[in-house]
């Protein structure tokens, strides 16, 4: 097929650059460094190549009690050291880094009476940025401060790629300092590094996320993007892996076989990622369905209690207090966090008990401030009577009450689920594997049982570091995955000319050139299955003109599965391909492009006809 590349040049070309170079580092030193950057909690853990490899050996020889020597970095809370931190992030009055997660929260509000934040940069849950904007997304996308006020003009904004690299470069400072004060040195041209990314990102948002890496000063040649799903399945096939029932009657993870296949539940803070996975080898798996899922991750339950304050207190008290005393608005909020996080089992039978959530006394002061009745006055004449209760700096919330505010998660997915396991090709499919920050919650794991009776629902130990040890695993094992499975339709934007009985009549009238515009040139379909490193089938294209020296691609997505124009509903550009053709003014111009969409990132090669010249490229996203 002939088509016609798009000759405009407003992306910057990408042929490899420094700090692109292929590099030969002395193994024996490589570390692989993972980062599970999370839209709650973040960290990141690291393992030596020696290390891997006497473990690697003691797993050939049937040595089951060996773990590999992972370390993690540790975050100092006030009362606790743990292995994540809360993707908290504070930048001065004049934009610069100041401190990230515990840091960054215990200084935001132990100041707030000496410190004026207001002109300060506070960003929490901002991941969830790259999935609610992906439509939009382009390197100048402005993240807006976490304390949202009313007037959408006063908003402070920063830009998202500084924000994200910020926290990137401050977790390879420490990386590097830790390394420092250790025995061994290190080059940082030894460390491969890893990012986990949802499964259910776009190639857009992956692709913000490798050059937030590369502006934090991480090589891309060093970088592999992970799949949340699969860097789980990953750690959790190594505690070993089939489902036992144990004497207490839990479930774990032993030694599955060939041909078994599992859901993988990756229930965050932010996203719900949705795989399915089929045991391929001894420590390898695929994809058999495109992932699935949404935003039902454990904010959501942070956002329905969001709006029962509004209720309670009013949009214009919380507004205010947003504006003058955020530090009051986030301590509310965290308040909640830890009561959200103590609802278990036993609150979730005993519906008229009820759950303590203390309030700072801003929040009473501000209320009685605007409104001619004390707080706890006006609660008993609310819709809330009999359920909620002020009891000085402190809501006491009945558990029947305070179990709805998850109802939109475990109804999004229960429904996605049930959707999922009704396809015939995955009937068979019987066991459950949940990980994640938000799989600790009770209140999730009672509702799976419940509608999922027929399922083995394996939890594993530490579920919320699954993801993070299973990225370091990945690191040196990327051949772990054999196949995924397409979750868009990819094509290019190009022209042709009409074809009768394919294009409407109506084509004729807007023709370019005395050609068709704006056709989808499929590449990939929508549920295909590509095998690892896969370069697919190449297709034919010629530049615009025959003098251009250069040439770029515009791709396009849809969940559609045979588009017919790029400007179909539900198609959108996800970023460009441009490259710079080897040839002379007057030589041939025909090329053929190939795309790899195998990987976490799809890998593109054009070859020029004429001298069979090739050029591998990666996608940029609009500016």
């Amino acid at each position: 097929m002939s088509g016609q590349g798009d000759d405009k040049e407003t992306i910057k070309a990408a042929p490899k650059d420094d700090n692109e170079t292929i590099r030969e580092p002395d193994r024996k030193n490589l570390i692989v460094v993972a980062i599970d950057f999370g839209t709650t909690y973040s960290g990141f853990a690291y393992c030596k190549l020696k290390d891997y490899e006497v473990y690697k050996e003691a797993c050939k020889k049937g040595v089951e009690s060996v773990d590999l020597p992972i370390y993690s970095q540790i975050w100092n809370d006030e009362s606790s050291r743990r292995e994540q931190a809360p993707t908290c992030v504070l930048f001065d009055q004049d934009g610069i880094f100041h401190s990230f997660g515990f840091e960054a929260v215990n200084f935001f509000y132990n100041n707030a009476e000496t410190i004026d934040f207001t002109e300060w940069y506070y960003f929490e849950h901002f991941k969830m940025m790259l999935y609610n904007e992906k439509d939009q997304l382009t390197e100048k996308t402005d993240l807006e401060e976490s304390v949202m006020i009313g007037n959408k003009a006063r908003r402070k904004k920063m830009k998202a790629m500084f924000v994200f690299a910020a926290v990137l470069r401050h977790f390879k400072e420490l990386l590097l300092n830790r390394r420092a004060n250790e025995t061994s040195s290190i080059d940082e041209g030894d460390i491969d590094w890893v990012i986990t990314v949802p499964a259910i990102w776009d190639l857009k948002a992956r692709t913000f996320m490798r050059d937030a890496a590369k502006e934090a000063g991480i090589p891309i040649n060093q970088l592999k993007l992970a799949l949340e799903p699969e860097v789980a399945s990953i750690h959790c096939r190594r505690v070993p892996v089939s489902v036992q029932t144990l004497n207490d009657g839990k479930k774990t993870i032993a030694k599955m076989t060939i041909g078994s296949k599992y859901i993988v539940l990756d229930q965050g803070g932010g996203t719900t990622d949705i795989a399915v996975h089929e045991i391929t080898g001894e420590n390898t798996l695929k994809e058999i369905h495109y992932a699935c899922g949404g935003h039902w991750g454990g904010k959501t339950v942070n956002e329905a209690f969001y709006r029962f304050l509004i209720d309670v207190f009013g949009e214009n008290v919380v507004d205010k207090i947003k504006q003058e005393k955020p530090s009051a608005y986030f301590k509310l909020l965290h308040n909640f966090e830890e009561t959200k996080k103590c609802f278990d089992e036993e609150k979730l039978k005993d519906g008229e008990g009820k759950s303590k959530v203390i309030i700072p006394i801003e929040w009473i002061q501000y209320f009685e401030k605007s409104n001619i009745v004390a707080l706890k006055e006006s609660v008993k004449k609310s819709n809330f009577k009999g359920r909620v209760k002020i009891v000085v700096d402190k809501m006491r919330i009945k558990n029947n009450l305070f179990r709805t505010f998850f109802d939109y998660a475990i109804e999004n997915i229960i429904a996605e689920l049930n959707k999922l396991v009704q396809k015939e090709e995955l009937r068979d499919v019987k066991t459950l594997l949940v990980v994640g920050g938000h799989s600790e919650s009770p209140v999730l794991i009672n509702a799976l049982y419940e509608n999922l009776p027929n399922f083995d629902i394996v939890v594993p130990k530490q579920p919320s570091l699954a993801i993070l040890k299973g990225a370091v695993l990945y690191g040196f094992e990327p051949e772990t995955i054999t196949s995924r499975v397409m979750q868009y339709t990819y094509g290019i934007a190009m022209q042709r000319p009409f074809i009768p009985g394919v294009d409407p009549y109506s084509k004729r009238n807007s023709l370019v050139n005395g050609l068709v515009d704006n056709v989808f040139d499929k590449h990939t379909e929508r549920g295909q299955t590509v095998k690892a490193g896969e370069f697919l089938k190449e297709h034919e294209y010629v530049p615009a003109r025959q003098e251009q020296m250069a040439v770029r691609f515009k791709f396009y997505a849809t969940q559609n599965k045979n588009p017919k124009y790029v400007t179909d509903e539900g198609c959108s550009c996800i970023g460009t391909l441009y490259f710079e053709l080897s040839g002379g003014m007057k030589s041939n111009k025909e090329m053929k492009l190939k795309i790899n969409p195998s990987g976490t990132q799809i890998v593109a090669v054009v070859t020029e006809k004429d001298n069979g010249h090739e050029t591998e490229g990666f996608f940029c996203l609009l500016d």
